[in-house]
């Protein structure tokens, strides 16, 4: 049995970092932690058993010294980090923060970085005054970083509308795939309905694009695990896992 690897995961404690978390526990394979601001999730998913073996680190992902603290003896990084706000939050919180951490990883040479992107990314060519532009930009940039700094061994995934079992605050799990599974299905299954409504811009990348937040963190975990080479991974190939 090959040795297990060590995971970070930064924004662990998030919707889709807990299930990357979970995903990570159930496959054997990794030691995980999880760097954010608050630490150990306040209301976290029952349905995620894995969770109990994560080690839930509370720290700044745009200190150093945590950061550095958090890498130590790291084989992978994936970063979930995003927010919405003003488009200056949104660009440095999805761009400046993961790329901070992207120069921390390949300072420790650390082998693999993962990414939870965005599916408007390069689809989109917004003024830096449309709402959502720091979201999207912020995003492309951490791509670029990704790129450059992890040339053959990098995961970017670029989701649309992630659904499945959510904690909204303490009340849940709320089931979003009943909202979801039928969006989806009318954004790619209804024939010349679907490839008209693709059309539309932004909506139409959102109606193809949403995935179930168990094919995100599987395609995640997956990625981490398969030879190395730099991999793009749109909603179309996350729905295959």
């Amino acid at each position: 049995m090959s040795p297990q690897q060590r995971l970070l995961v930064l924004g662990g404690n998030g919707y889709v970092g807990q299930n990357i978390c979970d995903a990570a526990v159930a496959s054997g394979k990794f030691i995980v932690k999880s760097l954010s601001r608050s630490g150990r999730p306040t209301n976290p998913n029952p349905q995620l058993k894995g969770l109990s073996n994560v080690e839930w680190i509370e720290g700044d992902v745009f200190d150093e010294g945590s950061r550095d603290d958090a890498l130590k003896g790291v084989d992978s990084v994936v970063s979930t980090i995003g927010a919405f706000g003003s488009n200056e939050f949104m660009d440095r919180i999805c761009g400046d923060a993961t790329i901070q951490a992207v120069e921390s990883a390949a300072a420790r040479s650390v082998s693999r970085f993962g990414f939870i992107s965005s599916a408007q990314v390069g689809k989109l060519n917004l003024s830096p005054s449309t709402p959502m532009y720091g979201y999207f930009h912020g995003k492309s940039r951490a791509e670029e970083a990704i790129r450059k700094a992890f040339p053959e061994s990098h995961a970017i995934l670029r989701p649309g509308f992630v659904y499945g079992p959510r904690m909204i605050g303490s009340i849940g799990p709320v089931p979003l795939q009943l909202i979801g599974v039928p969006v989806s299905a009318i954004g790619t299954r209804l024939g010349p309905v679907s490839s008209l409504l693709q059309c539309v811009p932004f909506i139409g990348t959102e109606l193809s694009s949403m995935v179930p937040v168990q094919s995100v963190a599987q395609a995640t975990i997956q990625s981490l695990l398969e030879p190395q080479e730099g991999k793009l991974l749109t909603a179309e190939d996350i729905r295959n896992f």
